[in-house]
């Protein structure tokens, strides 16, 4: 039976990653050296399969990713998507190299794992300090490829839980969009929002 969380637990919910993604954000200023601002996010949960009609046509689309495995009290995996321009875009932004340049391919894994690492951990972190049921992370690892196809790898065929959190990078006064998803493994879903009816 698929369970579906009350608005009390969805109000919880949004709050925390509110306050998760404020956190992320002056991480991002102070040790990036950039002044970053991530625009409240709305915040969606559906089935792995329903990705391709949640996000239309995006889910077949190339992206760029950085994912980060999470475990403890809830397992599964916490993934920051880019579409490619953007990504480019935030990379050169922070950076200072020219978006054209064909050497900052070289420098992309290493730029968008920092942010990922960041950004992830503020606001997955900021949901385990909540809770009182704190996460450890795996080394992010970053991946290009298709959405639908990279979050099925986590668990080909199984039925899994997608929380997804919408944000707008914007760096400079440039508009760089970016989607967090929480992918919850069977079984830590409803656990993780039976926590949010103590809050």
């Amino acid at each position: 039976m698929k369970q579906v969380p009350s608005e009390y637990q969805l109000d919880a919910l949004r709050e925390i990653v509110n306050t998760g993604v404020g956190k992320a954000a002056a991480s991002l200023n102070e040790m990036l050296e950039a002044h970053i601002e991530l625009q409240v996010p709305s915040v969606t949960l559906f089935q792995l399969e329903e990705l391709s009609a949640e996000l239309r046509d995006n889910a077949e689309a190339e992206i760029a990713c950085v994912q980060l495995d999470f475990h403890g009290s809830f397992a599964g995996t916490a993934a920051l998507v880019f579409p490619p321009a953007s990504a480019v875009q935030l990379v050169a932004t922070l950076t200072g190299e020219d978006p054209e340049a064909p050497y900052l391919d070289g420098v992309m894994a290493g730029t968008l794992n920092e942010v990922g690492n960041i950004l992830i951990n503020g606001v997955v972190g900021t949901i385990g300090n909540i809770l009182d049921r704190p996460f450890e992370f795996s080394v992010p690892n970053y991946v290009e490829g298709k959405l639908d196809e990279l979050l099925q790898q986590k668990n080909p065929g199984g039925e899994l839980t997608v929380l997804l959190i919408r944000t707008r990078f914007r760096v400079q006064d440039r508009q760089i969009e970016g989607n967090i998803f929480l992918v919850f493994e069977l079984g830590s879903f409803g656990d993780f929002f039976r926590t949010l009816n103590g809050l």
